[in-house]
């Protein structure tokens, strides 16, 4: 148990502002204030959160000139004072949040705790001695220089990852790319030529190699420093990510908030062993569909524990298209199932979000069954099939 209360690193600071003010508000408060979020309110009830990431993601589905904060906040819990930080961690594992907000209630909000904070106040006790090497990923996504922003980007969506590092033919460290960058270079001019806010303006092509946009002298760690160098690292510049390289500069890992918060998550509750995250249109699921696929998820990964190992985060982002069949839309599911036994990612397609949902773990399970060299064991897929009632 952390024995640590979350009112401990907590901060009563943070920014609001009304649900049904213009998105434009909420941008001017970024660009003015440049809060790790701002909290949305209906009235004095507290309904969710507003990050700069969601506001970029929104331009690809909204007018940023007509869009309200209704249209883009995301539902969020509050956690209360007394919480332990293991709970804080394991939330915003869940709901994928940096920065969740305190209260008694949805009506008594008085403060906020991010990431950063819980990871620094954790840090100074054992954990924090700890070595990078046991927590970073070791199945580290790369690309060259030459490679094109174009294959950065199906790179990231195929894998579910936000950050590719960048090497030579040595594997030597040259760059960095992350998705927030890509996505504010090169998808949202796009969206806003649209609208006539760019004519005129070059927008740079999809073609374009990675040497002339990735990010050069990347923050860097080695593997044998300490928790809680890695810590102050990415609270001293800012960023939530740190890619590992050994003495020769060449990439071994890298290391994100999220490996670090996902053991303190498990310091009080030893139950839990994997966590889920839902993310994209999951939020505009009917609550039936949304339990069945968290539902067939458990049992998948109850029925593959051998193979899947003791502990991990599953990230399931869903979109859903404007296509019909019958009156049913058609869905994408993208999965990624990041464990102590491996990555796995998958994508799914089909009409109805569990349907899509299944066809991604169907993929899933081939990897799973291809690594443990069982292809021909029809053991495991029959009990797969018939936890899901097929």
């Amino acid at each position: 148990m952390v024995g640590i209360l979350v009112q401990e690193v907590m901060t009563d600071r943070f920014q609001k502002v009304d649900i049904n003010a213009p998105l434009s508000e909420a941008v001017g408060i970024f660009e003015k204030e440049d809060p790790d979020l701002i909290l949305v309110f209906d009235g004095n009830l507290y309904k969710g959160v507003l990050t700069q990431d969601l506001i970029i993601r929104s331009h690809l589905k909204w007018d940023p000139t007509k869009a309200k904060v209704k249209d883009v906040y995301k539902p969020a819990p509050v956690l209360q004072p007394g919480d332990d930080l293991s709970k804080a961690a394991k939330l915003m594992l869940e709901v994928d949040l940096r920065s969740l907000p305190v209260g008694e209630s949805k009506a008594e909000i008085i403060g906020v705790v991010n990431d950063v904070a819980v990871l620094e106040r954790v840090a100074q006790e054992k954990f924090g001695k700890d070595k990078v090497e046991n927590y970073m990923t070791k199945d580290v996504i790369t690309l060259t220089s030459q490679d094109t922003v174009a294959k950065a980007l199906a790179t990231m969506r195929d894998h579910a990852i936000s950050r590719i590092p960048i090497v030579n033919e040595e594997g030597k460290l040259e760059g960095l790319v992350t998705l927030h960058d890509l996505i504010v270079r090169f998808i949202k001019p796009r969206f806003k030529a649209q609208y006539g806010e760019v004519a005129g303006e070059k927008i740079p092509p999809f073609s374009m190699p990675l040497r002339d946009v990735m990010i050069r002298g990347v923050i860097t760690i080695l593997p044998n420093a300490t928790v809680r160098e890695a810590v102050a690292t990415m609270r001293d510049n800012d960023i939530d990510g740190l890619v590992v390289v050994n003495e020769d500069n060449k990439v071994v890992g890298v290391l994100t908030v999220k490996d670090l918060l996902l053991p303190i998550s498990k310091m009080t509750e030893k139950e839990a062993r994997f966590y889920l995250q839902l993310g994209g249109d999951a939020s505009i699921l009917s609550d039936f569909t949304r339990e069945r696929i968290i539902s067939d998820i458990k049992r998948f990964v109850d029925g593959y524990e051998s193979l899947l190992g003791q502990e991990g985060v599953i990230y399931l982002y869903i979109r859903r298209f404007k296509e019909k069949f019958r009156g049913v839309h058609l869905y994408q599911a993208r999965m990624r199932i990041s464990t102590d036994r491996g990555l796995f990612v998958a994508t799914g397609e089909s009409w109805g979000a569990i349907q899509a949902v299944h066809d991604a773990l169907r993929t899933i399970e081939r990897q799973l069954l291809q690594k443990a060299e069982l292809e021909k064991d029809l053991r495991y897929a029959k009990r797969f099939l018939e936890k899901l009632e097929f």
